[in-house]
């Protein structure tokens, strides 16, 4: 049984090989390319900053963050994190994405079990580890956007993507999966009530490998099976080619952001998936639109990137200095390939949450994006102090699909065990003080000024090493699709000093 399903990848791989090769067709990007190391699980990794991060030195001109792709490669030696950096480089200069390719350890030819239907084997754990690390340790480096987040998938990692979204549904913001294998025994129907208003994109290619059409087609019909409003897509003449575009457009909708320039879509024609009655089960009217909040004014960087910084070619690093000493990694301060950087960033502040709905292809209705949790804005790297405080959170006033009126509270509250003030390194125990009706099955999601904190439990050990206000929130998805936000203030005095000795 094992030498037939390596035949079966073997055969795949060659197929795979015939028809995409290893050229990649989109041109270069104008931004920044690093291939950077996960210290803690040494997992390698593929980072693009696009060319207005470049430019402007990772600043926005309303203070806010840049949106995150997380994409996943298919089958080494065809596919790999470096050639899915690259062919996502051309849509991330477009829309303004952060994007992150790791190398995984699942998707290899010559080891991977095909069809993966394991998710307790060894390398998918390892990936399944190392792409949350990864995550965390970008958002710590740079000013990408925990909050708006985009897994997608060429080939065989859409096992992975599915996977992926799946455990950790409060880590993304939408799944699109292009071209991508797709095997339901890898998903937990205990999650699904989590992320149902997920927006969910399913994309191939009408000449696509054999295999990837119909897992295509069985993603889209497990999903519809179980009530979520799930976009099917394909591409006319389409083989099983690098096309980002389609997934980046779906992307860009869910979360209102707008092209600098149209998507290069040449000739592609894109046929919708139509509901099987047999399989779809019950249709639900598509959740009513949330609109976003406004957020407050930010400061403006006094930080810029000379000119011949901004240019194409790679230049000698630039390090700013934070608050804390540490080294900010905006586009002039990173390395070159291979470059690692080892303290992260100061913290910084949270913005209000916003929520966009994703349109419909047929039809004026929106389907609802997943409610954003807070978002941090970055010290002015410049300046070397702590950002001046910001207005109070606003809680999201409704909950996802629900038409109802806005609700005036929160049930949630953070309870600190102990101090809320104290000096550097300052460790705080918190609990997230939920309704026992909204605990069951509810995932949870901590941030310390926006940076992802924690796991995914109701009790939370922090160490707090940078002096200043902390901001940390929990951000709680409900079985039944409500999002609720928590937030507590935590305050950690300079370390204290040894006096000197006559």
């Amino acid at each position: 049984m094992r030498s037939r399903s390596r035949m079966v990848l073997l055969l795949a791989a060659g197929a795979m090989l015939a028809q995409s090769g290893c050229a990649i067709p989109q041109p270069p990007g104008r931004g920044r390319q690093m291939q950077l190391v996960e210290p803690e699980t040494k997992t390698t990794y593929w980072l693009y900053l696009p060319e207005d991060y470049v430019k402007n030195n990772g600043q926005r001109p309303k203070g806010e963050r840049w949106p995150m792709v997380l994409t996943l490669h298919g089958l080494r030696p065809y596919d790999s994190g470096a050639m899915q950096n690259k062919e996502w480089q051309e849509e991330a200069d477009r829309y303004g994405f952060v994007i992150l390719a790791p190398d995984l350890r699942t998707c290899d030819s010559l080891t991977m079990q095909f069809p993966l239907h394991d998710p307790n084997l060894p390398y998918v754990k390892q990936d399944e580890q190392a792409i949350l690390a990864i995550m965390d340790d970008v958002c710590r480096r740079t000013n990408a956007d925990p909050t708006r987040v985009l897994v997608t998938s060429f080939s065989s990692g859409g096992y992975l993507a599915h996977f992926m979204t799946n455990q950790h549904p409060e880590r993304f913001t939408v799944l699109a999966v292009r071209g991508s294998n797709f095997n339901r025994s890898l998903l937990s129907p205990a999650q699904l009530s989590k992320y149902r208003n997920m927006p969910i994109g399913v994309f191939f290619g009408q000449n696509d490998l054999g295999v990837c059409r119909t897992e295509s087609l069985e993603a889209i019909d497990w999903y519809r099976q179980h009530h979520f409003h799930v976009e099917g897509k394909m591409v006319k003449d389409l083989g099983h080619e690098r096309r980002p575009q389609v997934a980046a457009a779906f992307f860009a909708r869910a979360i209102g952001v707008s092209p600098k320039s149209p998507p290069d879509l040449g000739s592609m024609v894109v046929m919708d998936i139509p509901g099987h009655e047999a399989t779809a089960g019950p249709t639900r009217p598509p959740p009513k639109p949330i609109l976003p909040t406004t957020p407050p004014p930010e400061p403006a960087a006094s930080a810029t990137l000379s000119s011949e910084a901004s240019s194409r070619k790679a230049k000698p690093p630039i390090r700013e200095k934070s608050a804390s000493g540490g080294e900010l990694l905006f586009s002039g301060s990173t390395s070159t390939t291979g470059g690692t950087i080892s303290k992260p960033p100061a913290q910084v502040e949270p913005a209000r949450p916003t929520a966009r709905a994703l349109p419909s292809a047929n039809t004026n209705s929106g389907n609802a994006a997943t409610p954003k949790r807070p978002i941090r804005q970055p010290y002015d790297s410049a300046g070397g102090g702590a950002p001046e405080r910001p207005e109070k959170p606003v809680l999201p006033t409704s909950a996802p699909g629900r038409e109802k009126e806005p609700d005036r509270y929160s049930p949630a509250a953070i309870q600190v065990h102990g101090d809320a003030v104290g000096q550097a390194p300052f460790r705080v125990s918190l609990s997230a003080i939920v309704p026992a009706s909204m605990r069951e099955g509810a995932s949870i999601l901590w941030t310390d000024n926006g940076v992802p904190v924690g796991d995914n439990t109701f009790e939370a050990h922090v160490v707090l090493r940078q002096p200043g206000t902390h901001y940390i929130a929990a951000h709680i998805a409900t079985a039944d699709d409500r999002r609720i936000n928590a937030q507590r203030t935590i305050q950690v005095l300079p370390p204290a000093t040894q006096p000197a000795h006559s």
